[in-house]
């Protein structure tokens, strides 16, 4: 009787070769994480150069928003009704 794993398809793949196969993914998986890591520095930088908060359209839309806001509390606060 033949045992599993014998026959002419199962022949030992040599230690050297697997570890040079191994080596050479360890090498292009290194090579597509650092290209994956340049590529994410690249487009947080292009968003943080679009997104200047100190523009002065930004600036005024921002001051616009929070005097709304603060005019929002001021009559909701005085329409409350109190005991006065």
């Amino acid at each position: 009787m033949s045992k599993a794993g014998d026959g002419p398809c199962s022949a030992p793949v040599p230690t050297a070769t697997v570890a040079a196969a191994a080596v050479q993914k360890q090498k292009s998986l290194l090579q597509k994480a650092d290209a994956d890591v340049s590529s994410l520095v690249d487009n947080f930088s292009s968003l943080i150069n679009i997104a200047r908060v100190n523009d002065p359209p930004v600036c005024n839309s921002q001051e616009a928003f929070q005097m709304e806001m603060r005019a929002t509390r001021m009559v909701w606060t005085y329409s409350l009704p109190t005991d006065r």
